[in-house]
């Protein structure tokens, strides 16, 4: 018999090392795969959020662009100052658009902006971004039809950039005026023949006066705006006037000096004003029951804007140069904040009631903003249902009546920005009823919901805001440095008292304010020379840009350049007619989104505060578009 002997056989195996060094490259790779993810996510976030701003503008441009009637004829910047006693907000016509960070070198702890002497001027939030662009300068129309609000009747007006800032002490931010009266030079007749006409005499001299018809029932109350000159020290600047001039009942024409309104302070001294920039036109009085008179208004809420003209005011008419035109009231006010969005929509028919806002992940009271103190809410007080008032941070307004859509009537999901409306009775089958607190009212009345045209208005993580600017509706010539509504043409020192606004100014370009870069104009007429000589040739409506490219250091403006349209010009002409340019009238609107998903830090540094701030304003992203449109677009 055959003895086998039977060895097992050798396998391969893998040693601890090997695993180890497979275990490193897996998490060599995972880690890099990892590393895409993050980066991935956020440009799918940016461009998500871009999507959304892009979004925001076209709706708000949409909203704008179906109410030419009521579009201001300005948006002005502004700059906060301190008067030595409180502050005031001016305009700033030297502010470019893409200037959005606050005028100082100090912030406080708590967010605060300082001058240099140390005075508050207001929190960081309302003094930057977006909030530098905030006075609404001659928004509204004719006088709307009247129609039931609550438990009056009148022309109800919703001001279109509402909430607005408000306070009694400065009459100048909230006015409500109607048509410019017409203007003439000289001595006033020594009896009122036309109470519509007002006279200026000796306009670019400190004697300056406006005469102005007095009423032989009643005190009027006027407004004034002009561009004064005003000294102190031997420096001249012009100052923007904004003002209420009030006229005592009697007969005649009473006088009135015009260095009593240039807002002269402590060794100023008042040389005149602009002729062409003065205007007059007579103010609404507030009233608590209407009257005969036309020119009255209630104002509902004073905040959210609301405002109730006198039914009398929808059928009148007035006289002006020749002809007879409807009343028209229109508002100057200061927009409390871009960062309030508001979306307009009418309720949906279907059941159950929802709407899908433009944003999600809303901020709610308490929510620790990006400087990382808690937010207060929306800072706009209205009506709850127990007669008083309260801060919310989500607001639903009925743009028929002015009402607020009380709270138990909405159940809002700021996480994905959904806003649903409650039924109060549980029956689809006669519609959605809703409460409205109508204004004046303390309890909510019951309304049905469904098509009703509400305005929300709310907040979003990220300082969201969307901003809305427009060029003047017409500028005037000046011999200087321009500023509000006006503009300098190059050389214009020739053929006028004055000189040249800088050495080495184009002669074809014509210079406007910093606040009006990227803005759109139409010029009615300019007349220019060629090379060569010869008789001088004339562009009629031609469209420009105001730009600052190339740059121009010899003056430091933004300008249009005939030459754009007019390749063979040379200069412009004053000698043919005695002006060179006539009749720039702004046609463009601009609507911009900004969001800014960073934070910043407060501390006990005021200097290192401001770092932190302006570190923090480089992460600002924008969206904008701009278009063509005038208050005649809708005529």
């Amino acid at each position: 018999m055959e003895l086998r002997t039977i060895c097992g056989s050798r396998r391969s195996g893998t040693s601890l090392v090997e695993l180890l060094v497979v275990i490193v490259i897996f998490l060599v790779g995972i880690l890099a795969v990892i590393q895409i993810f993050p980066r991935g996510f956020q440009i799918i976030a940016n461009t998500r959020s871009t999507t959304m701003m892009v979004n925001l503008v076209r709706t708000e441009m949409d909203r704008i662009s179906g109410r030419t009637d009521q579009l201001p004829e300005q948006i002005l910047p502004v700059i906060y100052l301190w008067s030595g006693s409180d502050v005031v907000i001016s305009p700033d016509p030297n502010r470019g658009p893409d200037d959005i960070g606050p005028f100082t070198n100090r912030i406080d702890e708590n967010g605060n902006i300082l001058d240099a002497g140390g005075n508050n001027l207001g929190r960081w939030s309302y003094l930057s971004g977006a909030n530098n662009f905030r006075r609404i300068i001659g928004e509204g129309g004719p006088v709307p039809a009247p129609r039931r609000v609550g438990s009056r009747i009148g022309g109800l007006t919703l001001l279109q950039f509402a909430p607005v800032v408000f306070n009694p002490s400065y009459q100048s931010l909230f006015q409500v005026y109607g048509n410019d009266m017409n203007k003439r030079f000289g001595d006033p007749p020594p009896f009122v023949r036309r109470d519509f006409e007002y006279y200026v005499v000796n306009d670019d001299d400190p004697s300056a006066e406006i005469w102005i018809a007095a009423n032989p029932a009643k005190v009027r109350k006027y407004r004034l705006a002009m561009t004064a000159w005003v000294s102190n020290g031997g420096a001249t600047q012009r100052r923007e006037v904004l003002t209420t001039i009030s006229v005592p009942a009697g007969a005649g024409y009473v006088n009135f000096p015009l260095s009593a309104y240039a807002g002269l302070q402590g060794g100023e001294t008042f040389h005149g004003a602009e002729w062409d920039s003065i205007r007059l036109a007579r103010r609404f009085d507030p009233v608590v029951g209407f009257t005969a008179d036309p020119y009255e208004y209630q104002l509902l809420d004073e905040t959210l804007g609301l405002i109730l003209f006198n039914p009398t005011g929808y059928n009148a008419q007035e006289q002006r140069n020749g002809r007879r035109i409807p009343l028209v009231a229109k508002v100057d006010y200061d927009v409390y904040d871009w960062r309030i969005i508001r979306e307009e929509f009418r309720i949906s028919d279907s059941y159950p009631t929802e709407q899908r806002l433009k944003l999600s992940n809303l901020m709610t009271t308490n929510r620790v903003g990006p400087d990382g103190k808690f937010w207060p809410g929306l800072n706009v007080f209205v009506s709850d249902e127990l007669g008083g008032t309260e801060n919310r941070d989500f607001i639903v307004l009925d743009m028929e009546t002015g009402g607020i859509v009380s709270k138990a009537s909405l159940r809002i999901d700021y996480s994905i920005g959904l806003v649903t409306f409650v039924d109060a009775d549980n029956n689809p089958a006669n519609g959605v009823q809703i409460g409205v607190i109508f204004p004046g009212d303390v309890a909510p009345s019951t309304v049905t919901a469904n098509g009703r045209a509400v305005r929300c208005l709310y907040s979003a993580v990220g300082e969201w805001a969307v901003q809305v600017t427009k060029a003047a509706a017409s500028y005037r010539s000046v011999l200087g440095t321009p500023g509000v509504a006006e503009f300098y043409a190059g050389g214009a020192g020739q053929y006028y008292l004055g000189s040249p606004l800088a050495v080495g100014e184009s002669l074809t370009r014509i210079y406007f304010p910093r606040m009006d870069l990227g803005k759109k104009v139409t010029i009615g007429k300019i007349w220019y020379d060629v090379a060569g000589g010869g008789e001088p040739r004339q562009l009629l409506n031609q469209d420009f840009v105001i730009t600052n490219s190339p740059a121009d250091p010899a003056v430091g403006l933004p300008y249009i350049d005939i030459r754009t349209q007019a390749a063979d010009a040379v200069s412009i002409n004053y000698a043919r007619y005695g002006y060179g340019v006539r009749g720039i009238r702004g046609a463009s609107v601009s609507v911009r989104a900004l969001w800014n998903p960073t934070s910043f830090t407060l501390t006990n540094d005021e200097a290192v505060n401001l770092e932190n701030f302006e570190r923090w304003g480089r992460a600002w992203r924008r969206v904008q578009t701009d278009t063509f449109l005038t208050k005649e677009d809708s005529l």
